[in-house]
């Protein structure tokens, strides 16, 4: 536990120009972070040839990158707490720069996987550090809106901003260019953050090994049961089926030694689960991660799969999304600072837009383009940026300093573990849809129904013009099949994004009931 003195220290408030300084540079450690979680997402392809990787080995270069950064989220308060976040921000920034730099000089997996590992233990180092590190530097009236500026590098990036930019550099140049993409990005970093001053200290603390390996070998188990079990077809599956358990039984282990059996420390060291709002805001967080990384995956997927973008149409689709997203989060810090209103007065208003959106986007066809989804690709970027100030500051603001760090790396990880959640669930339910959809659209594609015979005799008399009779009658019968397999796709990603109305529909009313247990349960403490 800190001395109040260190806490002091900690929470010592700088000039204006130098906390200017150090929250551009926490922003940009962000944003160094955004680019390399979502690297492989439009990379993937293009470092799929260069490797020769299967997919399977594929996969465990996000299964590894995913597992450490969950590691870390619970691992980086123990460090904060030993070497203040200052400290830990810069070693983090320094070994994501140097990771990603060391990836781009071999393909051999091995040596990527280990890049990755660290590039995921200094992403979640970088995020808990740094937002410590803004939430000591500055006062707290002005959190608000400072915690709104730290969430258009942590939450904007990598659902917009990235993935256009990604898109770009590999349709232009290599993946590589991607991971060297974080290098000027870390340089400016650490040049920014020096206006903090040397603030590196070592304070004597308890790492529990055991705590830590539990929580690393669930992480990595359950991770890629949730990346892989939808291609697996989950529990029919026997390895997906032993992972799960040996990952379920870990993460019991885990609880287990966190409660109970803590003679070597804990990661909890200062638990903020007695604040009743944070309890709350924990349980908002896994939704809220569902439903912003389910959205991200499905929109780029959707413009991929079924309107044929490029990877760079794909990317910059949600650019005016991200636009959106950074004006939500900037107004919101903005209103709940200057009127003082409670936070959680916004909340709704950003599920109703998201809601909204998703709802506009179920209704696409497969001859959707950009100006089909710009409304609702900007309902949703606003309706996020209101969500996700106001769960922040319900969540964290009430914490004692002490209990900050633990805090922010425990809502960190119900936002990736909601995110992981959301998208698996998406990726089977799509999956599943597909299967269901082609079985009822192919039950009417018979021989000698006069709709079928008319649409390939059309197609036929199409492909006549530049190929013989013959190849052309042959021919007709695939192109058909191919639009029975997009219309198949439309409608699948359709019921996707009715999906994620039906998600808040649900859990709105439920986290209404949470808030009220929670507060009952509050009541009598106070």
């Amino acid at each position: 536990m800190m001395h109040l003195a260190e806490t002091a220290a900690m929470q010592r408030h700088p000039g204006t120009l130098r906390a200017s300084l150090i929250a551009t540079g926490v922003v940009l450690a962000a944003f160094m972070d955004a680019v390399a979680s979502t690297a492989l997402s439009i990379g993937r392809i293009d470092m799929l040839g260069d490797t020769y990787a299967t997919l399977d080995e594929l996969a465990m270069i996000d299964v590894v990158f995913i597992a450490a950064k969950l590691t870390a989220f619970l691992v980086a308060p123990l460090l904060v707490t030993a070497a203040r976040p200052t400290a830990c921000l810069r070693a983090g920034v320094v070994a994501l720069l140097l990771a990603s730099a060391a990836l781009t000089l071999s393909v051999d997996l091995t040596w990527i996987c280990i890049c990755r590992i660290v590039q995921g233990l200094a992403g979640g180092t970088i995020l808990v550090a740094g937002q410590t590190l803004l939430f000591f530097r500055f006062p707290h009236r002005h959190q608000p809106v400072v915690q709104a500026v730290f969430a258009v590098g942590a939450v904007m990036a990598p659902t917009t901003v990235t993935p256009a930019l990604q898109g770009w550099l590999v349709d232009h140049l290599t993946w590589e260019w991607i991971f060297l993409s974080i290098i000027p990005l870390g340089i400016v970093s650490l040049v920014l953050l020096a206006a903090d001053g040397d603030r590196t200290f070592w304070r004597k603390t308890r790492f529990p090994a055991v705590g830590i390996l539990l929580l690393g070998i669930g992480a990595a188990l359950l991770t890629y049961v949730l990346l892989q079990g939808s291609r697996f077809n989950w529990f029919d599956d026997t390895d997906i089926t032993f992972l799960a358990a040996t990952g379920v039984t870990a993460a019991g282990l885990l609880a287990v030694w966190e409660t109970r059996l803590r003679s070597e420390g804990s990661l909890l060291a200062i638990s903020p689960l007695g604040n009743p709002d944070f309890r709350f805001g924990l349980l908002v967080s896994f939704v809220a991660g569902s439903a912003l990384s389910g959205s991200a995956y499905l929109i780029p997927t959707f413009a991929l799969n079924v309107l044929d973008f490029t990877a760079t149409g794909a990317g910059v689709l949600l650019l005016p999304s991200g636009a959106m997203l950074a004006l939500g989060l900037l107004l919101s810090g903005f209103v709940i600072q200057k009127t003082g209103m409670r936070p959680i007065t916004l909340a709704p208003f950003g599920i109703l837009l998201f809601a909204g959106a998703m709802w506009l986007l179920s209704a696409s066809t497969s001859g959707s383009g950009s100006p089909d989804l710009t409304l609702a690709l900007l309902l949703r970027g606003f309706g996020l940026g209101l969500l996700f100030v106001a769960l922040t500051l319900i969540t964290l603001q009430g914490l004692a300093a002490n209990a900050l760090p633990f805090g922010i790396g425990l809502f960190n990880f119900g936002k990736q573990a909601g995110g992981l959640t959301g998208t698996a669930l998406l990726q089977t339910y799509i999956d599943h849809q597909n299967v269901h959809n082609r079985t009822i659209l192919t039950s009417h594609l018979v021989n000698g129904d006069p709709a079928v015979d008319q649409r390939l005799r059309a197609t036929a008399n199409v492909l006549a013009n530049s190929i013989d009779s013959a190849a052309a009658t042959k021919a007709a019968l695939p192109l058909l099949q191919r639009a029975l397999e997009k219309q198949v796709a439309t409608i699948s990603f359709d019921e996707a994004f009715f999906a994620l109305v039906l998600l808040f529909a649900v859990a709105a009313p439920c986290l209404i009931v949470a808030k009220q247990l929670l507060a009952r349960q509050a009541a009598p403490q106070n």
